[in-house]
């Protein structure tokens, strides 16, 4: 991340907070960056001697257009300072001075945002477009896990660094729009009229004003993913109102119109397109799921089995296949086949099988009667079909058997009379399935019996059978940001239904209703931060 210059233009005033130490801890060395909403300054954390970015917001940004500007900014800072996950930006510290100063302190960071690696090098390669997008859904999945949203994922929002001897390492920023699921609805921060969000990557549901979740953070995700495999966003209009439109009404263009040269797998672009999907039902149902798809696609699930599908090439390993099913190689009609490396062992009670050669005689228990002889020649020609060998006749067969006219056919059949006849199997009696759909409220609950994880979102469905279908079954419902529900249950019931009730220790006491706005507390990195 390069620093800009911190000051302007030449005859401009320089800016007065660079030099300034922050609440005693943060002296400010440069500016790094900014927005409509303030500045990001490169300052060195006393004692310690770190170099962090710091927030600071622009006084002049909340004004009579943004009332809940400040609330929103201690939301993003109580709210940020709680994820751990390595794909999301550390905060260290967040306040307010005495004369007003809002502030947030987070990790420093080298590198370039998504969005100008984009304008470097776009399209990205199906490998390095799924890698960059399984690290935001981790870092998504964790901030859903304590039942917040994002609301403003884009380009501009993911940081791409060099981690050790690993490049394209995911930061995820900007939790400023964020928004807690299990609000209600006097508690959004978002201003009636106020336009919030990124028009280019926001959901249907959100640009409608419907209700938001997690699956608004992966159809913006997966508008990301298709810019970054064609280099163009999906709709891209004159203006804001007609790209908002278009999110609502317009069916999302196939990836090969957009870009006719994309190489993409089907698995990866039918990924996408769902995480695209006008209704969000038909989305991936969380960042777990998303998350699974994109490790099946993306080139991650590739292995040398299939290392040949690019080129049309399809190669089977040796060890993939047991010695009585592997193939002959291939020969051309003026080169012998050759030899089975392993071939078929012999079925007990049944005549050895003898693997031949074509320039090899047979033996001499095969030469003793014209009957021999041509079933060995039907064998020899069955042979020649099924492995597309062109090896001309007379060559495979003895010259005492070649004299013998042999009408040609279509089907050899081979009659074996010593081999045992193996009686016929039991049909499979298939094991009667009992399906309980267990649903929770809110939705995206773990579900564990016996201190095992039987699901992982709900709702889900679980299936007993025997045994396990006569008895009594006890499950354990968790979410974050929620007190644990127990429920007893047989696997007659068909449907479970559990209601969790919130947990205010996660997110800390809830300040008094006095009848009147509190504000902000005055003071630094006050208990009730928003």
């Amino acid at each position: 991340m390069a620093d800009r210059s911190s000051t302007a233009s030449r005859g401009a005033a320089p800016d007065p907070l660079i030099g300034r130490v922050v609440n005693d801890r943060f002296k400010i060395a440069a500016l790094i960056a900014r927005g409509g909403m303030g500045k990001v300054y490169r300052a060195e954390q006393a004692p310690l001697g770190r170099l962090c970015a710091l927030k600071i917001l622009n006084p002049n940004y909340a004004g009579d257009s943004d009332p809940e500007f400040h609330r929103r900014f201690f939301l993003e800072a109580s709210i940020a300072s709680k994820l751990t996950h390595p794909n999301t930006v550390t905060i260290f510290d967040y306040g307010r001075t005495d004369d007003d100063i809002y502030y947030m302190a987070m990790e420093y960071l080298e590198g370039v945002t998504l969005h100008k690696a984009l304008r470097q090098g776009a399209p990205f390669a199906e490998d390095r477009a799924a890698h960059i997008a399984r690290q935001i859904c981790r870092a998504l999945r964790e901030a859903h896990s304590f039942s917040v949203i994002h609301r403003d994922l884009k380009p501009a929002n993911i940081f791409l660094t060099e981690h050790g001897d690993e490049k394209d390492f995911v930061k995820v920023l900007d939790f400023g729009l964020v928004k807690a699921v299990g609000d209600n609805k006097g508690e959004d921060l978002t201003q009636t009229g106020l336009f919030m969000g990124s028009p280019k990557y926001m959901a249907p549901e959100q640009i409608r004003g419907d209700r938001v979740d997690a699956r608004t953070d992966i159809y913006a995700l997966g508008v990301i993913l298709y810019e970054m495999l064609t280099g163009k966003v999906p709709f891209d209009r004159p203006n804001s109102v007609n790209i908002l439109m278009a999110h609502v009404n317009e069916e999302v263009p196939p990836m090969r119109v957009t870009l006719p040269s994309i190489q993409i797998s089907p698995a990866l672009e039918d990924t996408v397109l769902r995480c695209m999907s006008k209704d969000a039902s038909g989305r991936p149902s969380s960042m777990d799921e998303l998350l699974g798809a994109l490790k099946r696609s993306g080139g991650s699930a590739l292995t040398a089995t299939f290392s040949g599908l690019a080129t049309g090439e399809y190669r089977v390993p040796s060890a993939s296949l047991p010695p009585a099913t592997q193939p002959m190689p291939q020969t051309s009609a003026s080169e012998p086949p050759a030899p089975m490396t392993q071939p078929m062992p012999p079925v007990s009670g049944a005549s050895p099988v003898v693997a031949l050669r074509a320039d090899t005689p047979p033996p001499a228990s095969m030469q003793q009667s014209g009957t021999s002889k041509v079933a060995l020649l039907a064998l020899l020609i069955a042979g020649v079909a099924i492995f597309g060998g062109g090896i001309v006749a007379s060559r495979m067969i003895p010259r005492e058997a070649a004299k013998k006219p042999v009408e040609p056919s279509a089907n050899v059949a081979v009659t074996v009379t010593n081999a045992p006849i193996a009686p016929p199997s039991a049909p499979k009696v298939e094991p009667l399935l009992l399906h309980v759909r267990l649903s929770s409220e809110p939705e995206g609950a773990v579900v564990r019996e016996d201190g095992v994880e039987v699901c992982n979102a709900t709702p889900c469905e679980l299936s007993y059978s025997d045994d396990a279908a006569k008895r009594e079954h006890k499950v354990v419902v968790q979410k974050a940001g929620f007190k644990a529900e127990t429920r007893s249950f047989m696997p007659d019931a068909k449907m479970v239904s559990v209601k969790l009730a919130r947990d205010n220790r996660a997110f800390g006491p809830q300040p008094p209703q006095t009848g009147k706005d509190p504000g902000v507390p005055p003071g630094y990195k006050p208990e009730v931060p928003y």
